[in-house]
């Protein structure tokens, strides 16, 4: 599995009467990668897929969260719009918010707060649904 079909994946699950935008922009550096938007509002995400957990519990997982990127979330932040940053790892993911979008994440923090699929799901529908 890839970033491209970890977030087709998701987007898979999601509600018809839910506005779904996979963004695509190549004269834009640092957008996120997807926007949802329902009755209860907006989130923004940016998607990142790590191909497989590192061998040792201590080793950094490397997201590859650019500078601008990092500047796109936190505005967002700043304007009042909910972003998220997911962390997807085979079949499961971290869903991380302001504050945590640079923090070291280690194999064994990932294993004791990684969600699946189905959470993220409820995350972007409560988030943009539910509100």
């Amino acid at each position: 599995m890839n970033e491209h079909s970890f977030i087709k994946s998701i987007h898979r699950t999601l509600p018809s009467d839910l506005l779904v935008w996979k963004i695509h922009d190549s004269y834009v550096g640092g957008v996120p990668d997807a926007m949802y938007a329902g009755p209860a509002g907006t989130l923004w995400v940016e998607y990142k897929y790590v191909p497989a957990l590192p061998k040792r519990d201590s080793t950094l997982i490397k997201t590859t969260l650019k500078p601008l990127q990092l500047q796109w979330l936190n505005k967002l932040h700043n304007c009042g719009q909910k972003a998220a940053l997911i962390v997807g790892i085979e079949d499961t993911a971290l869903i991380l918010l302001v504050n945590d979008w640079t923090a070291n994440i280690t194999k064994e923090y990932y294993i004791e707060h990684k969600v699946n699929r189905s959470l993220i799901k409820d995350f972007i529908i409560c988030s943009t649904m539910e509100g």
